[in-house]
């Protein structure tokens, strides 16, 4: 068997899916692998006056270095607290966005499926 598809198997194996040709991320919260389509993805983006920043990207279509979450307080918190945010985006000096989301627009996110 190819060492594609044995890497393909292992990875279904352990999301619990069964030949799933979705793409899979790391929640640098929590640190578990889920299909793309079940996270939310942070940007590293340039704001106006050139600071680098990250966004929140519910689209997953803007251009830059992204990160993965899942939709869940636990996970956000996980990331605010342990600044996993800025290692998994290097040179990010502003969180306030991603701060801002977690408090405000997370808990729309919670109850629904992450698909926009």
């Amino acid at each position: 068997m190819a060492k594609k598809a044995v890497a393909a198997q292992a990875v279904d194996a352990h999301n619990g899916t069964a030949g799933s040709s979705e793409a899979v991320r790391t929640c640098i919260g929590c640190r578990k692998a889920a299909g793309r389509l079940r996270l939310v993805r942070i940007v590293r983006s340039t704001n106006d006056s050139g600071e680098t920043v990250a966004l929140v990207d519910l689209r997953r279509r803007t251009p830059g270095r992204g990160a993965w979450l899942h939709p869940s307080e636990e996970c956000w918190k996980l990331a605010i607290k342990r600044r996993a945010i800025g290692r998994a985006l290097p040179g990010v000096t502003n969180v306030h966005d991603v701060e801002a989301f977690a408090q405000n627009g997370l808990p729309l996110l919670a109850g629904q499926a992450v698909r926009t």
